[in-house]
């Protein structure tokens, strides 16, 4: 139902021409090149005399940066972060299968991921791990989050300058080529709006989906600190909010209905980038292939299909022209949830299993990570643009010059080490088993 608290596209469409002017005029000042860490060269600026800098813009980003705003409650924050290891796996499904299968059906924002190839490509799980570790590090804790020292906020600002980095490449390749991005027909790469529909699809886009395709259901409290946990996240990312759309829960809810009404049209296009993220998602499935195989379901990418199609409803599957899936790996899908259900369980009913299994998880998914992308931790940095050889940006193939355009270069830098990426896998069976054991028990 349309209400007061619903924004017209009079109000959205404007946002599609703003960027993120501090970090990107702070970019274009430090001049950091292909292979560079542009939060360090950030640092080494602002850390000199005043005299001695050439420009503002990076004291201004380092300024706001540093400054936490005076609605930031840090106990909410801590609370949010409690919010999103309590449902962890309901919300890493919800990311993957809803919230990222389901973003293609916005054709402005996938001009940009198709103008990048940025998840498209043998690469496309390492991409999505490392934004795995993003997501880790800002759920981390408080320490993670404070400004200059958390691992966190450090990971916010390395992607806020790869999001710079983006805006300015595209706005150059949209000058000399405009049929392959055109601003003024898809508006500023990244701009306010994507950037608003990004944070929501991370945020309140979770308990929605949770609630409404999976059954669980946030408390108001946690859904209020969830939001302020990701308001902070987004404030630190470059979200201008003037639309004061992340302050509550019910307006956070009617800007993300009002931004899916401005800018969702899917088409074939959006099933084809659809069905090749989870093709490309399925050569480590989310659940062991050897286990699909034993209990008779040969191919894993439909297991990632069946996910996917539970919560997408059958309308987008229809009009995305996907194929619907055949019923053991519907089965499969909802033994799959059964699963996280009595994880759930346990977390509820056990206070102390919650505390000792959340930062065990966490651990796992980082090494786990680790060894999928084979380094320790990523560096959200800028890479080396295409050469086009003589054939132009255009004619070179995509996945090559996209992620050589604005990929990003991962560093070794001392995070959790290498190892076995059974952790995750194994703690949801044990909390599964430990679950379903005390409800046996219980009813004898």
């Amino acid at each position: 139902m349309w209400t007061e608290k619903h924004l017209p596209a009079s109000r959205l469409e404007p946002l599609r021409m703003i960027g993120d002017v501090l970090a990107d005029n702070a970019l274009e000042a430090l001049q950091v090149k292909a292979g560079e860490d542009a939060l360090k060269a950030l640092r080494e600026y602002t850390a000199r005399p005043e005299s001695k800098q050439e420009s503002l813009a990076p004291g201004l980003l380092m300024k706001q940066l540093m400054t936490v705003p005076e609605w930031v409650d840090w106990e909410q924050v801590q609370r949010g972060q409690e919010v999103y290891w309590r449902y962890c796996f309901f919300i890493s499904h919800a990311l993957l299968h809803f919230s990222l299968a389901g973003g293609f059906a916005i054709p402005k924002i996938t001009k940009v991921l198709n103008s990048t190839g940025y998840l498209s490509g043998k690469r496309t799980k390492e991409r999505v791990l490392e934004t795995a570790q993003f997501i880790l590090d800002v759920a981390h804790s408080l320490e993670y989050l404070q400004p200059g020292t958390g691992k966190g906020w450090e990971s916010i600002i390395q992607v806020r300058f790869l999001h710079a980095g983006v805006r300015a490449r595209l706005s150059k390749i949209s000058r000399a080529h405009s049929k392959y991005y055109n601003i003024e027909e898809h508006g500023v790469p990244i701009n306010q709006e994507d950037l608003l529909a990004t944070l929501f699809s991370f945020s309140n886009t979770m308990w929605r989906v949770m609630d409404e395709r999976m059954g669980v259901h946030m408390t108001t409290q946690e859904r209020e600190d969830y939001l302020h946990l990701w308001r902070y996240i987004g404030y630190m990312m470059g979200v201008d909010d003037i639309l004061g759309a992340t302050r509550t829960p019910e307006r956070a809810d009617a800007c993300l209905e009002s931004i899916v009404m401005h800018l969702a049209d899917p088409d074939a296009e959006s099933g084809r980038m659809c069905s090749a993220l989870l093709t490309n998602m399925a050569r480590k499935p989310v659940i062991p292939i050897q286990i699909i195989r034993a209990i008779g379901l040969p191919d894993p990418v439909k297991v990632h299909l069946a996910m996917a199609e539970h919560l997408l409803g059958p309308e987008f599957w229809k009009v995305n022209q996907l194929p619907t899936m055949t019923q053991p790996y519907r089965i499969f899908k909802h033994l799959f949830l059964y699963v996280l259900f009595a994880d759930l369980w346990l977390v509820n009913k056990l206070p102390w299993w919650f505390r000792i299994r959340s930062p065990l998880i966490r651990e796992g998914q980082y090494r786990m990570i680790a060894k999928e992308i084979g380094r320790k931790r990523t560096q959200f940095e800028l890479v080396e643009e295409p050469k086009d050889g003589g054939k132009g940006f255009e004619g070179q193939e995509r996945e090559v010059a996209a992620h050589d355009a604005i990929g990003y270069q991962a560093e070794v830098n001392g995070g959790p080490g290498e190892g076995g990426h059974g952790w995750t896998k194994a703690l949801t069976v044990a909390s599964a088993a430990l679950g379903i054991a005390m409800v046996l028990t219980n009813r004898r």
